[in-house]
């Protein structure tokens, strides 16, 4: 998905970057390696900073800035101690060959091998410290050319304090600034660079000659550059901040003072100097020897108007106006220097006039570096500006405002500003994705700025209410004046929220306009685009909002989309979540942006409250080490924020992020204490409490001092454990794994992280310390261990899926339990998606392993002998069962040389089979194979381990023996066909020659010659029926029927047997009666009848019976003793409980269903015996008499023949291509994928239906769930119209046709053609033509016999009849069948069961039925004695809740039946919420109808709403099912045109 871009190096810096260097894009920043060692270079060594630049951007990354100092960057050079003799008298200009790496190329070259958005997030970084920046640096593939930084530089705020609580805010170049512009004319040998350091905080604050190493020659980028600093504390020495900039800043202006100097003559440089003289600015000019009047005129010009200060510079003379560089040490000799500051300050400032980058002029040599300015991101940042951030928040974005009952698309329709925005929005979207991420970060910059501006008033109130709070008098201060300031202030900051706009606002619109459309207008490109567009910014390490947190919800819908086009791009992506709690602004989003260069969203200088979360992938040896691609990073923001302290409802939320935050992790960094201990102890009970590291903030590395908070720390642990004992009793926790792992981390030191102070002084904008960052990458360390040692990584598709049913429960009072039963559930459900994908793998092996055996097979029968005299075909069979015997004990482990080779000894011919190809689907089973073992064995459950093998091996065994049979099968079918057709051809042959023997010379006339072809077929006819003595089918029924139950079926029953009657089960009396006395006590309410949703089970069951019974023994057909092994079936289903009338009505049913059923199977079957196959040949044999008749026993009729059975094979593969084509398009349907997509597309149908009043269809499917699902599946999937099968044949048909005629062609003698023929005849089954002419072919004949062949396939080619063959049912295919899954429903809420097909038979727990459990009343259960439909779903029913069911006399509890009675079944909550949703909403909508179909009463008021059946929004439903069935296709392209409203023209995008 990204590409790896280089940057061509110009020659000219070869030296110290090589030829090319990496240009460095976000997803290349932002990617996690191992913490760099520091490089150690040659001191001759070449391409030095190209060398140490990885090193150094990891160290700025991290905030080691310090690195980038000069006396710092000569660390990097490993110089030998002392210069040998030898060396030292080495001419000074050899020096020049030394290492020159310095500190300005290096920063220089950081900055320029940067992509612009990664240019900020550096300079962002740097601007915490003091040091000096590269305003005007060359560029690094053009000699003579200059990069000018400013748009990367802009917006970054610098700080400082005009008075003790007072800090100034500058925005960086958008506020006042005045630029002091320090150039030179002439040359000194100490030069400018040298006199300005001696006034700032560092003395390598500008690259000068006395820098470590200048004495090798001057940085190679240094010429023509321009380095820029603030003038504040921080970078001015004392001297200077006392004489000149104390009283300036004092003044409370915002206007910062910028110092920049221009490296080498001004004179030489005029393109610096006027873009320079474009800002306000003044400038300092520094005279040194050389210099003329001529050129300073010169350089007057240049300047015009603006402000100069000249300084006379001389290491000779020692007037009071010269600045001596030999004195510079001397504070005399300073003070002018300072002077020259003072005096630069003072210039007209009458022109307020905003400064603007884009009225910057620029001469030839200079060029803007890329600016995260576009002209669609403008229009939008006007359009707010326009607005105002507070009206866009409250009056546009009213879609994540509105309430759940609200009609969003109305609101979407009404609301024409929001369309416009949106629009605008979407506009930046669309952007390639390089500009899509600097348009965004322009956006960031502008709307945050835009919205502090706006809320500037509001804070500065907020801050002066506060110091009112704190200044009042703690004695006379009363409560009810605190609270009514407290109130105030509450007031004053909800204004200030009302103002805080920032991209989250803009995500949460989008998502909530996501959900309104999935459902209402599914081809916007809202729908079809943008989640894959914001996907693609996630995985480019962009930020989004996972939980928002003023609402408290999730963008289900919209997030899921999002992550499944991830999931797209990274199928298997493994995954580390990291999370960081703690109090807003307790510099935990500080310590993210410092460990993983993070841009966590922060909004008008406050934080913002929700979760956020970050993708960032990992260099591949860090991948490889780790075993996981990418950290995930979670940051909670406005935790325990100070203006909702003592708000309730605030600390409900704060809890409920924190709980989430740990829940969905891997490793979590504190930053504060609190309830956080005790519901890690609640989440280590759904075994998912996550790793924990502390950190602690102190002021230096007392052991004594950090003792205490982790003492402390262990305290809070043991209270955790008590208050978890105390009062979570009814969650049962006693698991103290997590405290007991805590503790031995206090003990081992690992657990508690100090981090010395952040800041390195305690100016305004002190920069952070050194120490800091030490700190920093011993916790990147200990995260990179912890990483190391765990054991629960999890794939994203995994994590993405759980984290929104988690979100769902966390604020359950038991959500321990619910978290454990949603993980529990869907490992369940994962382990059974990943045995169903091997075994589909399986299947495809020995489909691959039996058309290639059958092939095989079809080619050895070309030895078949119709006069076996030598016993040949007795042979043949049994090497061809040999064949399949040894063939299939290698599937699915074939992928070794597999050689057969029968000897002459051992046959009378030779037989060879040898398969030497690599198979592919059989590597494809082993690779899915050891991927379910790896996954096995993570889990560290050897109990599951062996059960999950033992299912796999014993599917292996089914189909190996399935497989064995079919194929056994089709060979003694084979040879039966080629008896027959032998036979056939014998008797067609023998007719022939008397016909042709006694025939004129002239042909016969057509009348004549129908009439001796039908008399040849009759008399064919004739002679096979007289050897078939087969039983018809239903004859054989009835006689093992009245063999078995004649003398026990009640006579009346088998009477009705006879004449076709099905009972109708439901009248008929089931249960057996219980006693009077009882019966009083259940007042009367028991019924012998059987209840629907009981009976429909049974009838299913015995529908059912013949498929089992059949699939047992591999073949579908009738044989002696199926009805005895129906009868027992049908005794195993019948209970004791059921009246014998009753179980007799049952074996009627069950003998009714079974007859149909296997009367079509049989026939089916019987297209193998004599008639069939003699049936199924007619048209051929009637061709093949035709041709004799009229060519005789010649080679122009066995031509004629060739090209007819050629054109049977061609039409036969294209038939099958058109088959395929047609399955394959059934198999692409995007919700077919497995049975819990197919299950939601089904139920999104019918609630689409119930939707629009439509309601019969659903209201069947309760009652007949089973039936309804498998019905609508065969109708959907046959009726299915993507794909073209009928193309497919015709190209097919063309292709193989042109093939045909091509390979005949070319043949050069009859052997080839032999050969050719008969290979291409065993390509397709039931074609047993053998082209075998005996005699000898002379060159006239074979010219005949292939023109022959040609004009015919000429002929047939250019005349063939239209297809008249249907193609195949897509539900006549097995393994598309099986996608369907268990199609078992719950007795008790009748949901359907989401297994694999045949689940059941596996051996391990996957065998168990599950599901998303319903409202009972959907399958018509109610309560026994009001008899009102029961809302609630069984994983909600209560242990000790008293069941009635199977006519038992006595009620069961529930907590016993579940093991007793259905132990088959998982009565556990499903993970997908949503569904459970779904189901809910339907029992809203249906529970009337049903109870009135059932003569029932619909589910009580409180019972809905206590079941959350009620206030459910059908739009958000659906449009979160369908996003999860993959309904809405995101690769699909389409083009939809937009056409502005007249309100957009204002706007218009002409320009884009």
């Amino acid at each position: 998905m990204v590409d790896n871009k280089v940057i061509t190096i110009h020659e000219q810096l070869h030296p110290i970057l090589g030829k090319e260097i990496p240009l460095i894009e976000p997803y290349h920043y932002v990617k996690l390696s191992r913490i760099l060692s520091p490089p150690k270079l040659l001191a001759h060594e070449s391409g030095s900073v190209g060398k140490v630049l990885p090193y150094i951007r990891q160290k700025v990354k991290m905030w080691g800035v310090d690195v980038l100092r000069a006396e710092n960057i000569k660390t990097l050079i490993d110089e030998d101690d002392e210069l040998s003799d030898e060396e030292s008298m080495i001419d000074e200009s050899q020096d020049l060959k030394r290492n020159q790496l310095s500190r300005f190329d290096c920063i220089a070259s950081l900055l320029a091998s940067a992509e612009c958005t990664v240019a900020r997030d550096i300079f962002r970084t740097l601007s915490q410290f003091p040091i000096a920046f590269p305003l005007v640096l060359p560029e690094l593939d053009e000699a003579g050319k200059f990069k000018v930084m400013l748009p990367s530089f802009t917006g970054p705020i610098i700080k400082w304090e005009t008075k003790p609580g007072t800090i100034i805010e500058n925005h960086l170049f958008n506020d006042p600034f005045q630029l002091i512009v320090a150039v030179r004319i002439g040359k000194n040998s100490s030069g400018k660079s040298t006199i300005l350091n001696q006034l700032m905080a560092s003395n390598s604050m500008f690259s000068s000659r006395s820098d470590p190493r200048a004495e090798y020659g001057i940085p190679h980028m240094i010429s023509g550059s321009i380095e820029f600093t603030w003038l504040t504390k921080e970078t001015c020495n004392i001297s200077l901040w006392n004489d000149v900039f104390e009283n300036y800043y004092k003044e409370g202006t915002n206007k910062i003072i910028l110092l920049a100097n221009l490296h080498g003559d001004a004179l030489d440089y005029p393109n610096q100097i006027q873009f320079l003289k474009q800002f306000p600015s003044s400038f300092l000019v520094f005279l040194m020897s050389g210099y003329t009047e001529n050129k300073l005129d010169e350089f007057r010009v240049q300047i015009g108007s603006k402000k100069v200060v000249y300084g006379y510079v001389s290491d000779e003379k020692k007037d009071k106006h010269t600045i001596n560089t030999n004195h510079l040490m001397y504070d005399r000799t300073m003070k002018k220097v300072r002077m020259m500051f003072k005096d630069a300050l003072d210039i007209d400032n009458s022109d307020t006039s905003p400064f603007k980058i884009s009225e910057i002029k620029l001469g030839k040599s200079l060029q803007f570096s890329e600016d995260i300015e576009f002209h669609v991101s403008q229009l939008l940042v006007d359009y707010v500006k326009e607005k105002t951030c507070r009206h866009i928040k409250l009056n546009v974005m009213q879609l994540q405002r509105r309430q759940q009952s609200d009609d969003g698309l109305q609101i979407w329709k009404n609301n024409s500003e929001l369309q416009v925005l949106i629009q605008l929005f979407k506009f930046v979207l669309k952007l390639p994705l390089n500009k899509r991420i600097q348009a965004l970060a322009h956006l960031e910059r502008e709307i945050s700025r835009l919205s502090m501006i706006e809320s500037s008033k509001a804070r500065n109130q907020a801050v002066m209410k506060n110091e009112e709070l704190r200044k009042s008098s703690l004695v006379n201060r009363s409560q009810k004046d605190e609270k009514t300031i407290q109130d105030e202030i509450a007031k004053i900051w909800a204004e200030v929220d009302d103002m805080s706009l920032g991209l989250e606002h803009f995500f949460r619109e989008l998502g909530q306009l996501y959900e309104i459309f999935s459902v209402n207008n599914p081809s916007d490109e809202i729908i079809l685009k943008l989640p894959k567009l914001y996907s693609e910014l996630l995985i480019s390490g962009h930020t989004i909002e996972l939980v928002n947190g003023d609402t408290g919800t999730m963008s289900e819908t919209w997030f899921s989309a999002i992550c499944q086009h991830i999931c797209n791009e990274y199928p298997n992506l493994r995954i580390f979540v990291i999370s960081i709690l703690g109090l807003q602004s307790s510099g935990k989003s500080t310590l993210l942006n410092a460990l993983f260069a993070c841009r966590f969203a922060v909004s008008v200088g406050r934080c913002i409250r929700g979760l956020f979360m970050r993708l960032l992938f990992l260099e591949k040896d860090l991948s490889d080490e780790l075993n996981i691609d990418a950290f995930i990073l979670i940051d909670s923001e406005g935790l325990g924020a100070s203006e909702k302290m003592n708000d309730p409802e605030s600390e409900k939320k704060d809890r409920k992020l924190t709980t989430f935050a740990m829940g969905i992790s891997n490793l979590t960094i504190l930053n504060v204490l609190g309830e956080s201990t005790r519901d890690l102890a609640r989440l280590e009970k759904a075994g998912m409490a996550p790793d924990i590291l502390m950190v602690q903030h102190v002021s230096e590395r007392n052991i004594t001092k950090i003792s205490e908070p982790e003492e402390k720390f262990r305290e809070a642990l043991r209270e955790a454990l008590k208050i978890a004992n105390e009062q979570d009793q009814e969650m049962g926790i006693s698991n103290t794994d997590c405290f007991h792992i805590l503790d031995e981390r206090i003990q081992n030191g690992q657990l508690l992280k100090p981090f010395r102070p952040f800041k390195n002084g305690a100016t305004a904008y002190a920069p952070p310390s050194e120490q800091y960052h030490e700190d920093v990458v011993n916790l990147y360390n200990s995260i990179i261990k912890d990483c190391k040692n765990s054991k629960n990584k999890i794939e994203f598709s995994k994590w993405h899926t759980l984290i929104q049913s988690y979100w769902k429960e966390v604020s359950h009072e038991n959500f321990a339990v619910r978290f454990k039963n949603i993980k529990e559930i869907y490992e369940f459900i994962d382990l059974g998606k990943r045995i169903t994908k091997l075994k589909e793998t399986i299947d495809r092996s020995f489909q691959k392993h039996k058309e290639s055996i059958m092939q095989e097979i079809r080619s050895n029968l070309l030895n078949w002998s119709p006069n076996d005299k030598s016993n040949i075909n007795s042979v043949l069979r049994n090497e061809c069962l040999k064949l399949i015997d040894e063939e299939l004990k290698n599937v699915p482990d074939c992928n070794i040389k597999c050689e057969y080779e029968e000897t002459e000894e051992e046959s009378e011919f030779e037989f060879e089979f040898n398969i030497n190809i690599k198979c592919e689907e059989c590597e494809k089973t082993n690779k899915e194979r050891i991927e379910l073992e790896e996954y096995l064995r993570d889990k560290n459950n050897e109990k599951c381990e062996m059960e999950t093998k033992q299912t796999i091996e014993n599917y292996i065994k089914l189909n190996r023996q399935s497989v064995f049979t079919t194929l056994t099968q089709m060979l003694e079918a084979s040879i039966i066909r080629k008896g027959i057709s032998s036979e056939s051809l014998d008797i067609i042959n023998t007719h022939l020659e008397n016909i042709l023997k006694n025939m004129s010379n002239e042909e016969f006339p057509n009348q004549q010659r129908q009439q001796k072809i039908d008399e040849i077929w009759n008399l064919l006819q004739k002679h096979m029926l007289s050897k078939d003595d087969t039983i018809p089918i239903e004859e054989q029924i009835n006689k093992e029927i009245e063999y078995e139950y004649y003398n026990s079926l009640p006579r009346e029953l088998y009477h009705q047997y006879i004449k076709g009657n099905l009972p109708d089960l439901s009248n008929c009396k089931a249960y057996k009666i219980i006693s009077k006395a009882y019966k009083t006590y259940l007042n009367f309410h028991f019924s012998q009848y059987m209840e629907t949703k009981e009976l429909v089970i049974l009838e299913d069951k015995l529908d059912n019976l013949i498929d089992d019974i059949l699939k047992e023994k591999a073949a579908y057909y009738f044989y002696h003793g199926i009805i005895r092994d129906l009868k027992n079936r049908i005794l195993k289903i019948c209970p004791n409980y059921y009246l014998p009338e009753f179980k007799w009505n049952v074996h009627l049913y069950a003998l009714l269903m079974f007859k149909p059923k296997m009367i079509s199977y049989q026939e089916k079957w019987d297209k193998e015996n004599t008639l069939s196959i003699l049936n199924q040949k007619k048209d051929e044999y009637l061709k093949i008499i035709n041709i004799r008749l009229q060519y005789g026993h010649t080679l122009v009729s066995e031509g004629h023949i060739v090209a007819d059975y050629l054109m049977r094979v061609i039409h036969k593969k294209a038939m099958n291509a058109g088959n395929n084509e047609r399955k394959d398009a059934v198999r692409n349907i995007a919700w077919l994928t497995c049975a819990e997509s197919i299950r939601l597309k089904y139920f999104e149908n019918l609630a689409e239906k119930v939707q629009n009043g439509e309601k019969e269809d659903a209201i069947q499917h309760f009652l007949k769930p089973k039936r309804c699902i498998e019905s609508w599946f065969v109708r959907t999937i046959n009726n299915n119209s993507s794909g073209n099968p009928e193309q497919k044949y015709k190209d097919t048909f063309s292709a193989e046709f042109k093939r045909v005629v091509q390979e005949i062609r070319i043949c050069q003698s009859y052997e080839e053609i032999k050969k050719f023929v008969n290979n291409y005849m065993i390509q397709v089954d039931n074609v047993d033509y053998k082209l075998d002419l005996y005699g000898q072919i002379t060159e006239n004949d074979l010219k005949i016999f292939r023109d022959t062949i040609e004009k015919e396939l000429g002929t047939k080619g250019n005349n063939h009849p239209p297809r008249r063959e249907p193609f195949q049912k897509p539900s006549d295919d097995k393994s598309i069948m099986e996608r369907l899954g268990c199609t078992e429903a719950c007795h008790w809420c009748g949901a359907l069961c989401w297994g694999s097909r045949d689940h059941h038979e596996n051996s391990d727990k996957t065998k168990i039925h599950h599901s998303s459990h319903q409202p009972a009343g959907l399958a018509c259960v109610h309560h026994k004695y009001t008899e009102e439909l029961e809302a609630t779903p069984c994983h909600n029913i209560a242990d000790n809740a008293e069941m009635w069911y199977f006519g038992n006399n006595v009620p069961i509890k529930w907590s016993v039946a579940k093991v007793q009675d259905f132990s088959d079944w998982k009565f556990d909550p499903h993970y997908m919420h949503i569904f459970n949703d779904l189901m809910c909403w339907f029992f809203n909508k249906l529970h009337e109808d049903l109870a009135k179909r059932r003569d029932l009463k619909p589910a009580p008021n409180n019972d809905l709403k206590k079941n959350g059946c009620l206030s459910l929004n059908y739009n958000d439903i659906i449009s979160t099912l369908k996003t999860k069935i993959g309904e809405i296709n995101f690769e699909t392209i389409i083009c939809v045109i937009h056409k502005l409203p007249p309100f957009l023209i204002n706007y218009s995008l002409l320009a884009y």
